[in-house]
């Protein structure tokens, strides 16, 4: 099995969503005002948290993951991901 196939069972339809509004680096705010979601805690846990732990987005500052500077930034998982699921409408 593939990283992306490993990756692909555990994409839920929160992280696919959280991933194709991801436009370069973007702070938590703009990811979810992307999203339209008012509710931060729930954003962590069904958006932010899931997609860092299989390893399609990443923190820009890791070491400080409270910094006001911290950005998130697909990785390279999550690139090959978008490439391989074509969203509606698309291909």
């Amino acid at each position: 099995m593939t990283p992306t196939e490993q990756a692909t069972g555990e994409v839920t339809g929160e992280v696919e969503r959280l991933l194709r509004v991801l436009d370069g680096e973007m702070p938590r705010q703009h990811i979810q005002e992307a999203l339209a979601l008012k509710h931060e805690d729930h954003f962590r846990n069904a958006y932010l948290k899931p997609a860092l732990a299989v390893g399609v987005i990443e923190m820009t500052v890791p070491d400080k993951p409270r910094s006001s500077n911290q950005r998130y930034r697909l990785t390279t998982l999550g690139h090959r991901w978008l490439e391989t699921h074509p969203g509606p409408g698309t291909g």
